[in-house]
């Protein structure tokens, strides 16, 4: 569970209105069949109506904000947490715990939140606020996905690639909001859950969690472990520069990809190493990446 400080920051923060976008419910005019309540405001972004902007606002502050609308209906959200082996390192699996904590809570208006894991176990969809514990409960719980377990599917299936394009085939098409949080490590292309995402028309966006330790080993004697397949490799300098520049490499290729196929990308670091501190940083995070904005 998260700490009671960061429940009371919460409490100011709502999923920022980019993150809620035409696909997921938001509205700036009426749709034919439907009503609208007004909702919110946001500072005026270039490309916004002229007519949606309050002026009496304007008139007392001098700056420019954008009234929102929100059609009479409640919006899906689904988070998408990796709960693969990589995880396990640098304190990743806590800072996405926190992460997804945060966003349940942060989408509790209007909005219905479930919570998937790679191993294709699912929480219980938050509908009110009284639902967010067993939520959080949830998460907090979620435990390293083992191959071992699972007889009915192939130890590839609890990556990124595999795990991400199995909930998109799975899900019913429509406009529902995927937020996926994962170090997004597989050796297979990611192509293939991109499209089966596109096909059902989903609205998406990566945040990809990696740890300092995956971005900036320390050059000199290591030895390498894959959290998925258990090799371990010994290197030295030479192989450790190499290292940093294919890790830059997979990060540019990986977000160029998600980027091309329309969906959103932010890139999430873990430094802390104490888990209040954890979760302030996951919370720092969301909030620098524009996902958290103030209500």
């Amino acid at each position: 569970m998260l700490s009671n400080n960061n429940r009371k920051l919460l409490e100011n923060y709502v999923l920022a209105s980019s993150s809620l976008t035409a696909a997921s419910g938001e509205r700036l005019a009426k749709e034919a069949g439907q009503s609208v309540e007004f909702q919110d405001f946001r500072p005026y972004q270039s490309g916004d109506e002229l007519r949606y902007v309050d002026w009496k606002v304007y008139g007392r502050t001098g700056k420019l904000y954008t009234r929102l609308y929100q059609a009479e209906r409640n919006v899906s959200v689904h988070i998408l947490l990796d709960n693969s082996a990589s995880m396990s390192l640098g304190n990743k699996g806590e800072f996405a715990r926190a992460v997804a904590q945060f966003l349940v809570y942060a989408a509790r208006r209007n909005v219905s939140a479930t919570v998937h894991l790679f191993d294709d176990s699912s929480s219980r969809a938050m509908h009110k606020q009284s639902d967010i514990p067993a939520v959080w409960r949830f998460i907090d719980e979620a435990k390293t996905a083992e191959p071992s377990e699972r007889k009915d599917l192939k130890p590839d299936s609890f990556l990124p690639t595999d795990a991400i394009k199995r909930f998109a085939l799975n899900s019913r098409k429509g406009g529902s909001l995927i937020l996926v949080i994962s170090d997004l490590f597989d050796q297979s292309p990611m192509q293939q859950a991109l499209v089966a995402l596109r096909a059902r028309g989903f609205d998406v966006s990566f945040l990809q969690v990696l740890s300092q330790v995956d971005l900036e080993p320390e050059l000199g004697q290591l030895e390498l472990h894959d959290s998925e397949s258990q090799a371990k490799l010994r290197v030295g300098p030479d192989e450790v520069r190499a290292y940093k520049q294919a890790i830059t490499d997979f990060l540019n290729r990986t977000r160029n990809s998600i980027l091309k196929a329309g969906f959103r990308h932010t890139l999430l670091k873990v430094q802390e190493t104490k888990s209040e501190a954890i979760e302030s940083e996951a919370f720092m995070g969301l909030v620098r990446s524009g996902i958290l904005t103030k209500r």
